[in-house]
């Protein structure tokens, strides 16, 4: 198992916390990919298995490790929450599937995403911020922030049915392939950043259907004026039967 997990990861048991928390965000990302694919199916449970991954990712690691590290953990947390309440407000279409509506992606929610972005950035960066130690942070590590905010901020746009987020979830999830690549070629982590990205090109595929957010009561309105012109034929129908027969 040792020898399994070092080929995968990188790491033992004997590296102790390092170890622990590069299975906890292994465990992390692979729930954020089933969500994907439950997300792009429109289901409600890829929302509770996205609630989890932050548990088992930076929520656990917080706790375990660093309590500074809910600064971060916890507004990570309201991501799916809100994700989960607005998914609620689509038509409920099977038991946990929604009609979901397609939402266009406007120039006041791309500047609403980049703020959010560089907010979960400068609270993953936590009291370094204060003190500057932020400015000796790598390239890599500045990447690899974004990445990973944009990977769990791209479900908001999910959320509202903008078919865009899931280019955002797979464009994320490449700049973490790339990341983890150039710096520690972890077998294990390059994987799941895979099926992330090819999850969410399913997803992107999966919704080129969706209709129109407007498009509901434009085929409610169609509905009674047929059913009103049906009803208008057969009394029509009915007066010449009635006029025949006498």
């Amino acid at each position: 198992m040792d020898s399994i997990l070092e080929t995968l990861f990188m790491a033992t048991a004997d590296s102790g916390s390092s170890y622990v928390q590069i299975l906890l965000s292994a465990a992390s990302m692979l729930l954020v990919f089933v969500s994907a694919i439950l997300l792009a199916h429109r289901n409600d449970l890829g929302w509770w298995t996205l609630i989890l991954s932050v548990f088992v990712g930076p929520m656990i690691s917080a706790l375990q490790f660093d309590l500074l590290g809910l600064i971060y953990a916890i507004p990570l947390l309201v991501l799916p929450i809100f994700g989960l309440w607005r998914f609620s407000q689509f038509k409920l279409t099977g038991k946990f599937s929604r009609e979901v509506t397609a939402t266009s992606i406007t120039g006041w929610s791309a500047v609403g995403m980049i703020a959010g972005l560089i907010l979960l950035v400068a609270l993953r960066f936590g009291p370094f911020l204060f003190n500057s130690g932020f400015l000796t942070a790598t390239p890599e590590v500045w990447v690899m922030y974004f990445a990973d905010a944009a990977i769990f901020a791209s479900f908001v746009m999910i959320a509202r049915g903008v078919r865009e987020g899931w280019l955002l979830l797979a464009l994320a999830a490449i700049a973490d392939l790339v990341i983890y690549f150039v710096i520690s070629p972890m077998l294990g982590m390059l994987g799941l950043y895979v099926f992330i990205a090819l999850a969410a090109a399913y997803g992107f595929f999966l919704w080129r259907t969706l209709p129109a957010a407007g498009s509901e009561p434009v085929q409610m309105e169609l509905g009674e004026e047929e059913l009103a012109l049906q009803k208008a034929k057969q009394a029509t129908l009915d007066k010449m039967n009635a006029e025949t027969e006498k």
